[in-house]
């Protein structure tokens, strides 16, 4: 398997495109939660699914067209795990760093720093 890396100017830039779709206060709805320690936040899918819907609908550089859908899931995943024990989140919290370090271990990426970083 083949990984790719990605400079981090470059992680930051596909990451504040998807940052800047949420809104400033994230809500996650009434929660369900399931046996296998899934937990359903209704309001939250409505926030995001417009966002899915961008991403896979727009025209992005090849750079970034090759880690947006990636940086897109890492994002929500990130806000979902959050909301799980938070009744609302400010974007405004969410750590760029903390991203990064999860993103350094999807399988098929890893984040390399510019000599300038």
């Amino acid at each position: 398997m083949s990984v790719t890396e990605v400079q981090r100017p470059l992680l930051r830039e596909a990451y504040e495109l998807v940052i800047d779709r949420w809104p400033d206060i994230i809500e996650p709805g009434a929660k369900t939660f399931h046996l296998d320690n899934g937990c359903n936040m209704r309001r939250l899918n409505e926030i995001h699914y417009p966002i899915e819907r961008w991403f896979v609908g727009a025209d992005f550089p090849a750079e970034i067209d090759a880690i947006i859908g990636s940086v897109e899931h890492y994002v929500f995943t990130g806000i979902h795990g959050a909301l799980r024990n938070l009744t609302a989140l400010r974007k405004a919290d969410l750590d760029f760093e903390a991203f990064v370090s999860r993103f350094d271990g999807h399988p098929n990426f890893k984040v390399v720093s510019n000599a300038e970083d």
